[in-house]
């Protein structure tokens, strides 16, 4: 009876160093994604170079989802000691280039506010699922029926975005989608916590911090919509913008005939026909 008081404790130390690990490390690679998107926001001439040559991140994006698959799916990878540090350090380092091509087109305090509340919401749903009694690994069933109903949610509103510029359609698909993937942060969180049904390894801590660094960077692609068509920190700064605002013409087609478009604009303006403004959601349709 005494020893195996002393295996659960020993067990419970190793599972709480284990979780402080995965933490720690996620914290790190969050870290070192926001340095490298300032940089890219902020120098213009990286920013051009990805506003221009946007399939770079295209690429890296893809690479680093093929190496993610590779490194889930063969579990010798993940326990080869630096190997598996090397993959993993590869994978975070091409999914943060694989968004330099959208980091290119925002400012830099929308970049900073949103990527502080996503960090937020990642934290603060891992301590919910920590605390909460109830075991969300004996529930994997009705995550994915909850995830696959909000999915057919998210597709029918993302189409009445793009086709018909239905006013506030992408904030219900944004609102939708993070609702699936902090429901899985829970999760997450649980089985790494352990003392629930499923649980991670204790030496697959490399494999649990990508996980949660992958949650955050699905919640994080979402408010790009946010930070390039509505821009709230930016209208809101009073400080010095962001090097995009020097290079937007380059990304902006050029209008011909603008005498012409003048003069189109000054008749239907004589004939009682005021011009309509644009609400954002349909100048994003006209921008994307």
């Amino acid at each position: 009876m005494e020893d195996r008081r002393l295996r659960m404790r020993a067990y419970r130390k190793a599972r709480r160093k284990f979780a402080c690990v995965v933490y720690m490390v996620t914290i790190a690679w969050m870290v070192l994604a926001l340095l490298q998107w300032l940089l890219v926001s902020l120098i213009s001439d990286i920013t051009l170079v990805f506003i221009n040559l946007y399939w770079i991140s295209v690429i890296f994006f893809a690479l680093a989802m093929v190496m993610v698959t590779l490194f889930i799916f063969f579990e010798k990878i993940r326990f080869i000691i630096g190997l598996n540090w090397l993959i993993t350090v590869l994978i975070v380092e091409f999914v943060i280039i694989g968004i330099f091509a959208l980091v290119a087109r925002t400012l830099w305090p929308d970049l900073i506010m949103w990527f502080f509340i996503c960090v937020l919401l990642v934290f603060l749903f891992v301590l919910l699922g920590s605390i909460i009694p109830h075991d969300l690994t004996l529930d994997v069933v009705i995550l994915f029926v909850m995830a696959f109903i909000f999915l057919i949610v998210t597709i029918f509103f993302v189409m009445m975005h793009i086709l018909i510029a239905m006013p506030y359609s992408f904030l219900v698909f944004q609102i939708f989608i993070s609702v699936i993937v902090l429901l899985f942060v829970m999760y997450h969180a649980q089985t790494i916590n352990g003392g629930r049904f499923a649980e991670m390894r204790l030496n697959d801590h490399l494999l649990a911090s990508l996980i949660l660094f992958h949650d955050f960077i699905i919640i994080f692609l979402l408010t790009f919509y946010a930070q390039i068509v509505y821009r709230v920190a930016s209208r809101a700064s009073t400080t010095t913008g962001s090097p995009l605002f020097g290079t937007w013409a380059d990304t902006t087609p050029i209008i011909e005939n603008v005498d012409e478009e003048f003069a189109t604009e000054e008749d239907s303006e004589v004939d009682g026909e005021p011009s309509r403004e644009l609400s954002p959601d349909e100048e994003s349709v006209v921008f994307f």
